[in-house]
């Protein structure tokens, strides 16, 4: 039953939603995996603010931008370019890096963006696959620090808390420019052919400690140079390259929380795979990390019992892409939202901005208008969680913050009223509302139909159709207010 739940029990739920089927915390470790001392309270405390936020920006920039989806004239991708096309590291950064050309206050337009979005918190590429460091670091040339004197990451970190936004850093474990990464412990990891083949040819030996040692000292000059460090998004871990074995991730993850106690992270320093539909239903080790990480799909669903957040494109590619056409509308984005909310999740929406930091116009024009969107109905995404006992027609969600039902309808062109029917044992004592539409009533009244062996009661919602003519992307939001 959904009626009358007391403040306290809906805060505990949003800090703790379906917390039913977590692991029985504290956690002991093992060779593979770090201890997890807190208690499950202490860890919906420190998860409290992510679990509230539900929308963040991602941000994927960095020497592919430049290349914008092309190496020499021909197709390749785009952060993924480098090995796509098999181009060893020093033939890469000969072409990427005169094109890498960020400009002054690119970080404050991302963060305002954000801010206009809606979104609560942001997560730039500190450092992508092909190792190219967006920060200043002692431990290598290959950062935007020594190739343009621009420390990318303060100016982001800055950028984006003077919003009031919370600051989360992707840190690639993979490296294809750090000669001693070793990628043959698993051979699927993808690697660029001819960097494989340099390194042979100068008999340059993997020496993967060596390389961990590296890992560990720029996660180390992150932890320790930029403020508090809200979420660490680590990618990604395939086969055996996980853990212990390809990253000492125990110590890595102890190391993070040494530095930044109330760090978020997510579990890719392990297997898994964001595309894996075979994962969704598998209890998440909180050893392995915070939360999980389906990647441009939301699962059916949700993960019931643990923390997940989906990670969205705007258009078909993370990295900026010249060929990259196919834009998602504003729309389809906020029912990726409305999902997100419905099954208990945050999405994490990218932007790909170009060789100087500009964010495309076709991806800014989505978030703008998401962001029109949000004004209106940001109270029924943020701090909501999933209800599972409210039977709606096909197409439409519904989620709860605090006392109040929220449903989400799909897009619908009519000239006529819709009427909705729930279960009345579902739902009762209601005052609906459509958000941001006062003039917009919607009648509710309690009807008896005939059942199979006695009559069955609902309550019937009139909703007239200008609720959607004249919504924000032809999307409205009903509140059903709990009037007890």
């Amino acid at each position: 039953m959904m009626n009358i739940k007391t403040l306290a029990m809906m805060a505990a739920m949003v800090l703790a939603p379906m917390a039913q089927g977590q692991q029985k915390l504290p956690a002991a470790g093992d060779e593979n995996h770090a201890a997890v001392t807190e208690t499950a309270e202490e860890r919906d405390l420190r998860m409290g603010w992510w679990r509230q936020a539900k929308f963040g920006m991602f941000i994927h920039y960095g020497l592919y931008s430049g290349l914008a989806g092309e190496f020499q004239g021909k197709p390749g991708g785009s952060e993924w370019i480098q090995t796509n096309l098999g181009l060893d590291t020093d033939t890469y950064a000969a072409e990427a890096l005169p094109l890498f050309k960020p400009k002054a206050g690119c970080t404050e337009e991302w963060a305002d963006l954000a801010v206009k979005a809606g979104c609560r918190y942001m997560v730039l590429t500190s450092k992508h696959h092909d190792g190219f460091a967006l920060f200043d670091t002692a431990t290598s040339d290959y950062s935007s620090a020594k190739a343009v004197g621009r420390d990318l990451v303060k100016e982001f970190t800055t950028s984006a808390r003077m919003r009031g936004l919370q600051v989360g850093l992707y840190h690639s474990v993979i490296d294809w420019h750090h000669p001693s990464y070793d990628n043959t412990i698993c051979p699927d990891l993808c690697y660029p052919v001819n960097q494989a083949r340099m390194l042979k040819e100068k008999g340059i030996p993997r020496n993967q400690a060596a390389y961990q040692e590296y890992l560990h000292t720029q996660v180390r000059e992150l932890m320790s140079n930029y403020g508090t460090i809200d979420i660490m998004w680590w990618d990604y871990s395939q086969g055996a390259a996980e853990g212990e074995r390809a990253w000492k991730a125990p110590a890595l993850m102890n190391m993070c929380r040494e530095l930044n106690p109330a760090v978020i992270m997510n579990n890719r320093l392990y297997s898994f795979s964001g595309f894996d539909t075979s994962r969704d239903g598998v209890q998440l080790d909180l050893r392995c990390g915070d939360y999980t990480t389906p990647e441009k799909r939301i699962p059916a669903k949700g993960y019931p019992g643990i923390d997940w957040e989906a990670c969205m494109t705007v258009g078909d590619k993370w990295g900026y892409n010249r060929y990259d056409l196919n834009i998602k509308s504003p729309a389809m984005v906020i029912r990726q939202l409305q999902q997100c909310a419905a099954k208990g999740g945050n999405l994490l929406l990218n932007i790909n901005p170009m060789a100087d930091g500009t964010v495309p116009e076709y991806v800014k024009e989505v978030f703008l208008r998401v962001g029109k969107w949000m004004e209106l109905n940001g109270e029924a995404i943020y701090g909501s969680y999933p209800i599972y006992d409210i039977t709606l027609p096909e197409g439409w969600m519904s989620c709860m913050v605090y006392e109040d039902t929220f449903l989400f309808p799909p897009a619908l062109v009519t000239d006529n009223d819709v009427e909705l029917l729930i279960p009345a044992y579902e739902i009762d004592s209601v005052e609906p509302e459509v958000l941001g539409q006062p003039d917009c009533k919607v009648t509710v009244e309690r009807i008896e139909l005939p059942g199979k062996e006695e009559p069955r009661a609902f309550m019937k919602f009139v909703i007239p159709a200008s609720a959607w003519k004249n919504a924000v992307e032809g999307l409205p939001v009903i509140r059903l207010l709990n009037i007890h």
